[in-house]
């Protein structure tokens, strides 16, 4: 019979450590493409302090790193919407946690937009029917909290266009990320949520939040 302590033992060594080091190099590639999209593997595999025969046996290419941190955007995207969605809140609390999110994880990795061809949301973009934000949408709709005339794949769609709307007009510099965070909130509010009206004070912003 094998030591007791065998039985906590979930996971060989070598692929911990083998995480660690695949964590380690896509921790290093989000902090140095943001100040400089164009920086090499090797520059990349110095920043994150992993041997470079270690980072290619990871990322043969610099392409399937690219895929890899767009795989945690779309990741991180759901994350924001299932932390966002509580079994007590209101349709307007999850969209006052859905603005600044969608806004936040935008700007971690805005050095993606500009790469040719790729868009980072793209899984997302044809969404399966377990999606979380397409489930919510759908049953907050049954229960009546969001208007009954726009089909929830339809505020599916337009959720991600203003996000990317959103995202954008920080990019340009013409909204702080704060800003921008508020005012996809409130329009998001004021779109979707039954019985709400917007008017173009309510959107300005300096408005109160």
């Amino acid at each position: 019979m094998g030591d007791a302590s065998d039985l906590n033992v979930t996971e060989p060594t070598p692929r911990l450590d083998a995480r660690r080091n695949r964590d380690a190099v896509i921790a290093a590639a989000i902090r140095i493409l943001a100040t400089d999209p164009e920086a090499s593997m090797r520059e990349i595999a110095a920043e994150s302090g992993v041997a470079r025969v270690t980072v290619y046996r990871h990322f043969p290419a610099r392409e399937h790193l690219i895929q890899a941190l767009i795989d945690l955007v779309v990741e991180e995207e759901r994350a924001v919407v299932t932390t966002a969605i509580t079994p007590d809140a209101t349709a307007a609390e999850v969209f006052d946690r859905l603005g600044p999110g969608i806004i936040r994880v935008g700007g971690r990795y805005r050095f993606l937009d500009n790469r040719p061809g790729k868009v980072t949301d793209a899984p997302l973009r044809h969404p399966a029917a377990d999606e979380p934000l397409l489930i919510w949408l759908t049953e907050a709709a049954e229960r009546g909290e969001l208007r009954v005339d726009l089909p929830p794949a339809w505020m599916y769609a337009m959720i991600h266009g203003l996000g990317r709307a959103a995202n954008e007009e920080v990019l340009v510099g013409r909204s702080t990320a704060d800003e921008a965070g508020r005012l996809l909130a409130r329009t998001l509010t004021h779109t979707f949520v039954e019985g709400r009206a917007g008017s173009a004070g309510a959107l300005h912003p300096r408005a109160g939040s």
